[in-house]
This record gives C-alpha cells, structure tokens and sequence, in this order.
C-alpha cells in the first residue's frame, strides 16, 4: 500500500520547500536512489555540470543512480527544483526500465515528485 502527501513548493513565508526537507524526515537508509527527471538550479553531482547531469538521467532508463549519502550532499546544493521524479528501491534489482517508462513505481519504496516549481508529492510504502 502507498501513502501519498502532497505539499506546495513555497511556504506562507514565501520561503521554498526542498528536496532536502523531504530526506531528513527519513531514516538513515542502504536504497538505491534515482534520479528519472531533474531539472533545477544547484551544484550537480561527480563535477558535472547540470545540462550533463539532466543528460546523463535521461540517457538511461532507470535514471543516474546514488547511494543515500550521496543523494544528501547533492540535495543540500540545490538551491531551486523546477521538476523532479526520484525514485528508491531496495535494491538495484528492483530498478525495471520497461516498468518505470509507464510510470509504475510499485516496486519503488518511495517516489519524490516536483512539478513546475508550484508542488511536491512524496508517495511511499507503508506497512
């Protein structure tokens, strides 16, 4: 069974919610993370620029792959998310490109969603 919440992108303060404030509501965790669209201002990942990072996601389809740490330290240099599709699984296995490219996440433990800079929509499986 998956849980969704949805949020908008900015708070009544006018101050934006980030990727980063949806992971550090979770636990410490050994998933593998990726990235299926990203498009957003911010220090990319592996010193890559962002238009090669944007590349590189949509050149395979199960996205560019990140461990937890990983995914944290390239979270905390975003300063603007336009769109998102980030998906976790338990394990590398479980990432299905043929499954992914018509939008089933149910092998996905949680998938993280922005969309045009307005909202941001956390689905995860809950027990």
């Amino acid at each position: 069974m998956m849980k969704t919440e949805i949020k908008k992108m900015f708070r009544e303060d006018g101050s934006r919610v980030q990727l980063i404030n949806f992971l550090e509501q979770l636990p410490e965790n050994n998933w593998v993370w990726s990235f299926l669209d990203f498009q957003g201002i911010g220090i990319a990942p592996d010193n890559l620029s962002m238009d090669e990072f944007e590349g590189l996601i949509r050149s395979d389809t199960t996205g560019f792959k990140m461990s937890w740490h990983q995914l944290l330290q390239f979270a905390e240099s975003i300063e603007q998310t336009i769109n998102c599709l980030l998906i976790a699984v338990k394990e590398i296995n479980d990432l299905h490109g043929n499954e992914l490219d018509i939008d089933n996440f149910s092998s996905c433990e949680i998938v993280i969603q922005a969309f045009d800079s307005t909202e941001w929509k956390l689905t995860r499986k809950v027990q």
